[in-house]
């Protein structure tokens, strides 16, 4: 009777074992084949010379790497970074602001936090094509401008080398804001009322429960946010493009990824930008767990 019991338990489990290896065997042989061997494949293209229609043998070493690190046409993507970047620090700043006070319970908090919301949720195309009318000559902000009689201060927003940039990342700003804004509102909520009432009672302000209660708790968010930060203000891509298709000093690290592998033919120089921004994107996620540490 116990052998048969036995039997009928190494059957289930033997059965378990084997329907849960079924279950597993279609998403992860779906996962080998559109990310395991596409990025392999990629690594290889990225040490050869590669046009996309010759087969891809001729291996050029780290050439493409070099490039990519060195070369003046890639240092210019790197700079204009850095506006997306200042952008996107500025971001986070203002979400925390913002998320800090609409927060508390205020009049009319429900129209505010949908008002910065809103924005994220709008197709980014549409967002574009918007701003891309109000900062063209005689356009929307041209008109606020001459309005406040301020017609000194009207560029050409879009055309000028000198400004473009900066035009470009305030777009950015303003359609990624709602999502920090709603990710760090959302976390400050989730934090316990008894620790700011506590705190109240024993005379803290505003910025001592900030910085004693809300900080803390929402430390790893901020660390993610951060990161996410980083890694979008290189892979700019829609913004750009459709505005001034990355001319007139605006291309972006995709953007110049998109030229040239679809317009010169350069697809192991590409495959080397795609795994560069890949190794950048694993450098950040390392400093971001480095910096952030979840409390023990």
């Amino acid at each position: 009777m116990a052998k048969s019991a036995s039997q009928s338990l190494k059957r289930y489990q033997r059965e378990k074992r084997i329907l849960i290896i079924s279950f597993l065997a279609i998403p992860i042989a779906l996962l080998l084949l559109f990310t395991a061997y596409p990025l392999g494949s990629m690594l290889v293209y990225s040490f050869t010379d590669w046009n996309g229609l010759s087969s891809p043998d001729n291996f050029v070493g780290f050439s493409n790497y070099i490039k990519v690190f060195t070369s003046d046409q890639y240092s210019s993507v790197f700079r204009t970074a850095l506006y997306y970047l200042i952008a996107g620090a500025i971001q986070q700043i203002l979400a925390l602001f913002l998320a800090t006070i609409l927060s508390k319970k205020l009049r009319g908090a429900a129209f505010f936090k949908g008002s910065i919301f809103f924005p994220f949720i709008m197709n980014g195309v549409a967002v574009t094509l918007i701003f891309q009318m109000f900062f063209e000559v005689n356009g929307g902000l041209d008109g606020i401008l001459t309005l406040i009689s301020q017609q000194d201060w009207i560029r050409k927003w879009i055309a000028d080398r000198n400004i473009v940039n900066i035009s470009l990342a305030f777009i950015y700003l303003w359609k990624n804001l709602g999502y920090s804004f709603i990710i760090y509102l959302g976390s400050m909520q989730s934090v316990p009322k008894e620790l700011y009432e506590a705190a109240e009672i024993d005379g803290a302000n505003a910025w001592q429960q900030f910085k004693a209660i809300t900080m803390p708790n929402i430390k790893m968010m901020v660390g993610l946010l951060v990161t996410f930060a980083i890694v979008n203000s290189v892979a700019v891509f829609d913004i750009p493009y459709i505005l001034t298709k990355g001319q007139n000093g605006t291309n972006t690290f995709t953007t110049t990824l998109i030229d040239i592998a679809f317009k010169h033919n350069l697809y192991g120089e590409a495959c080397a930008m795609a795994i560069a921004l890949l190794l950048i994107v694993a450098f950040t996620l390392m400093l971001k767990n480095l910096i952030f540490k979840e409390d023990d």
